[in-house]
């Protein structure tokens, strides 16, 4: 992320990045670089204070309903800040913003527990955003204050769950059995993923083609996002299958896009409901004739990097069961 720029009342403020082609923080990270500053007004500014900011919001549209009209309502809530004062002053006392170029350094630390940024997927889909704030509070009561925001993207910095073996099976009314197998339920964002599909078909029924839909859902409280299809496809190259057996290995790539799963609840609320993404895969095998047709609905863990070691123990930030509390019954 580079420097953006914008002219408010004479002051042009811009944000440089210590890492100039950075495009996200992870939250064991720190963010870093210079505010710069250029004041071309003809008088000389008095200030109150001025403080650079980093902050997190939690941006949660909602339909309001009232005695007249059903409305739409978006809550801003910030649930994290940390705040650098480069100048301040009492009741007696002003800081003057001289002429020319003004450069002001700051630091911020990412803690561990934040959640990931979020971008909007839909009408009434729940946020997640993070901004630098920098603003110059006049020491003149009736002029309004000068204040900027640049966003940044955040990623979790976790170490990834261990991966399970997974095995879904089921059979429609004609006898096709349907099975797939997930050599590991852990998938990486911008990575390629596989699966074995393995389909019995003994009366040789027509199988017009397998699909493939990768679903996102996001849950805040009584809020639920579904059906954010992140990707669809038939695996397998086949069109009116009609032999006895198939078995095939399907590969898919994640697209870079996408949010990590994740279940978060703030410390500040403790009795709010966390925020939660996640995946379901949905693979349907489209057969001839009504009612016919197999889905299988596996749920699917998605990170940000490929595990270090196969061996770790250490246990999923956040968990499978966090995640899936209901999920589907499968073996291991």
């Amino acid at each position: 992320m580079g420097s953006s720029n914008s002219a408010l009342m004479g002051i042009d403020i811009s944000l440089r990045l210590s890492e100039r082609n950075k495009q996200f923080y992870r939250t064991d990270e720190i963010v870093s670089g210079k505010i710069e500053c250029f004041d071309n007004m003809d008088a000389e500014m008095r200030l109150k204070n001025v403080t650079i900011e980093l902050v997190g919001e939690l941006v949660h549209p909602t339909h309001e309903t009232t005695h007249i009209e059903r409305s739409p309502t978006t809550h801003r809530i910030c649930f994290f800040t940390k705040r650098l004062c480069i100048h301040s002053a009492d009741e007696q006392m002003e800081y003057t913003l001289r002429l020319g170029n003004h450069r002001w350094p700051f630091s911020f630390s990412l803690d561990d527990s934040l959640p990931p940024t979020v971008k909007s997927a839909g009408y009434q889909s729940p946020s997640i955003r993070y901004f630098i704030c920098v603003r110059l509070i006049r020491a003149d009561w009736h002029n309004a204050r000068i204040e900027k925001h640049f966003p940044i993207v955040i990623q979790r910095a976790v170490t990834p769950p261990r991966a399970i073996h997974l095995e879904y099976e089921d059979e429609n009314r004609k006898g096709v059995r349907f099975r797939v197998v997930f050599p590991k339920n852990i998938a990486v964002i911008g990575k390629y993923f596989s699966l074995n599909v393995d389909l019995y078909n003994p009366r040789r029924i027509t199988i017009h083609r397998i699909t493939a839909v990768l679903i996102e859902e996001r849950i805040l409280g009584s809020s639920k996002e579904k059906n954010l299809i992140v990707l669809k496809n038939n695996i397998i190259d086949i069109v009116d299958f009609q032999g006895e057996h198939l078995h095939e290995t399907f590969k898919f790539i994640l697209p870079d896009s996408i949010v990590a799963s994740f279940s978060w609840k703030s410390a500040n609320w403790p009795f709010r409901n966390p925020f939660i993404v996640r995946y379901e895969l949905n693979l349907e095998a489209h057969i001839h004739g009504p009612f016919n047709n197999i889905i299988i609905q596996a749920p699917l863990t998605i990170i940000n990097r490929t595990p270090i070691n196969e061996n770790e123990m250490t246990p999923p930030p956040p968990s499978y069961e966090t995640l899936f509390p209901d999920s589907h019954n499968s073996t291991c």
